[in-house]
């Protein structure tokens, strides 16, 4: 679905005002809140009416936080003595080149990141506390017996990336609080992001259940939840399981690298470079763009890339596809509208909002296409990755067939 392009009239001109006046509303509750903290004062929440009107604070009587927290490479490593720094900084891109003027973007992932809980209730004990995962999985808390008026824990472990729930009850009083995860090097549950009745409007569907039915191919009387748990169910179950993992490497190591470019050919190598030929013929000259490539073969030629007994090169995962794009929505490169509904404003497509063209451009080409220095994440060419759902079906990326890897250093 494209977005609207505003009309420059009184009536936008009068929204622009509206919009600016619930804003000021907002940064001043956000004030109000600031100051209460800073007071010691705790636990007030406030309702905002469709009429904009401001309920008086409400005080809860149970004080529940939640965030997580990981140890940041501020010095990404270098993988050999062949690689140089060229550019960038670790929050918008840190590019590295070897000898050869292959280029690479780092992608950080936290060290040891746990997610930290601390729970306070001020009139009488906390009779239960749980947290369920992405999944809608409970995760084991430990010292819960006897709780009394607080608890804290700071040593759980995250499992994947999405929305934690903790829900904690004290007396008649009942307090449920999210956590948002997307600094993990894991599977992301993109699709579950979308089962809302804004997203499915965005998208051109009539509403949910129209959208369910159709971009997700369920039964018809499916319901959200159901859509939900079919959906979680097949993560959860391995069909979206990579076939290596690189799991411990990538937290030793506080990241990955991920190619700048779509991979193009040079005699019978695939390189990170700006491309110079952009056909979409079968044959093979150097400087274009590698295409109509079988799964298989991307991988052997990933893998064979550098055969240095510091890192590793491959095809890139699944899990490392989901962090990109988490990190890049993370730093604010691109929303998450940007990625899940309309990506036509950094993709290349026959109907993007830059490029005009209806065929391939070479990959490095168009700044549009550049979010934190790394080009053509999304659009151009489709993307394989080393994901499955069975051993005959492999999963890919994006638009057309490409090849892009990523290495792990093995420090």
């Amino acid at each position: 679905m494209r977005k609207v392009e505003k009309q420059r009239n009184k009536k936008n001109n009068s929204i622009t005002l509206i919009t600016l006046v619930i804003a000021i509303i907002v940064l001043l509750i956000l004030a109000g809140v600031t100051i209460a903290t800073l007071t010691g004062e705790s636990g007030r929440e406030y309702t905002i009416g469709a009429n904009g009107n401001i309920s008086e604070p409400i005080l809860s009587n149970i004080v529940a936080t939640m965030k997580i927290e990981g140890e940041k490479v501020e010095n990404p490593p270098m993988p050999s003595s062949d690689f140089t720094h060229t550019e960038g900084t670790v929050d918008d891109g840190y590019v590295i080149q070897d000898a050869d003027g292959n280029e690479f973007v780092w992608v950080p992932v936290d060290k040891n990141q746990k997610i930290r809980i601390n729970v306070t209730s001020k009139s009488g004990n906390i009779e239960s506390i749980s947290l369920i995962d992405p999944y809608g999985d409970e995760i084991p808390l430990t010292d819960t017996d006897n709780l009394g008026t607080s608890y804290s824990n700071e040593e759980i472990e995250p499992t994947t990336n999405g929305i934690y729930k903790l829900t904690v009850t004290a007396g008649e009083e009942k307090k449920e609080i999210e956590l948002k995860v997307n600094s993990l090097y894991a599977q992301r549950m993109w699709e579950l992001e979308q089962l809302t009745d804004e997203i499915a409007r965005m998208k051109g569907y009539e509403d949910l259940d129209d959208f369910i039915q159709n971009w997700f191919r369920m039964p018809e009387g499916t319901t959200v939840e159901e859509a939900k748990e079919m959906i979680a169910s097949s993560y959860k179950n391995g069909m979206y399981a990579d076939t290596e993992d690189y799991t411990k490497s990538i937290n030793d190591n506080g990241g990955f690298y991920i190619g700048r470019y779509e991979a193009s050919y040079k005699d019978e190598n695939a390189v990170s470079k700006v491309s110079t030929v952009a056909n979409t013929s079968p044959a093979l000259e150097n400087g274009k763009l590698w295409n109509n490539i079988l799964q298989t073969d991307a991988l052997s030629y990933a893998n064979s890339m550098y055969t240095s007994t510091e890192f590793t090169s491959s095809l890139l995962t699944g899990a490392a596809w989901d962090r990109t794009l988490s990190w890049l929505e993370e730093t604010g490169a691109v929303t998450i509208e940007e990625i899940v509904v309309d990506s036509k404003s950094w993709g290349n497509y026959s109907d993007d909002t830059f490029s005009n063209t209806t065929s391939l451009i070479n990959t490095g080409s168009m700044t549009q296409t550049e979010k934190n220095h790394i080009y053509d994440m999304v659009g151009n060419l489709f993307e394989w990755t080393t994901e499955a759902s069975t051993t005959d079906y492999r999963v890919y990326r994006g638009r057309l067939l490409w090849l892009r890897w990523l290495w792990f250093s093995s420090l």
